[in-house]
């Protein structure tokens, strides 16, 4: 019920703001279901996976020698993931459409990551 009356303005937003709001509505709910995010980096893990061990070896080029073994979820946690290193997105470049897969999930990770976090801490409160 409360969500409903949310997307209710949403009409009287020019496109841009409709596009923002579509998106917090899918990505947190308008603050009533911040656990969706959540469920959006897993999905986006999933998906990375997915992409990055298609792309290996031909579109995964070592960065250094000796170059750590290639891991499809751990690259894809590593991108996807601010902040936290764990040495395969150092390691290993992309080329072709792994190298824009890896743009859209490290964007992705940023606003998810930040909106997962603003939920469990309360930044994020209905009105």
């Amino acid at each position: 019920m409360a969500i409903h009356k949310q997307r209710r303005p949403r009409r009287t937003l020019n496109p841009a703001g409709q596009l923002l709001d579509w998106l917090l509505c899918l990505t947190v709910g308008y603050g009533y279901r911040t656990w969706l995010s959540a469920l959006w980096l897993l999905a986006l893990l999933a998906l990375g996976t997915a992409v990055f061990a298609h792309a290996y070896p031909s579109h995964m080029t070592p960065t250094g020698t000796p170059a750590p073994a290639f891991h499809p979820i751990a690259y894809t946690f590593d991108v996807r993931v601010p902040n936290i290193d764990i040495g395969q997105q150092k390691a290993w470049l992309p080329t072709g459409s792994a190298l824009y897969c890896s743009w859209l999930l490290s964007v992705a990770g940023w606003i998810l990551t930040t909106a997962v976090v603003a939920g469990l801490s309360g930044v994020l409160k209905r009105n």
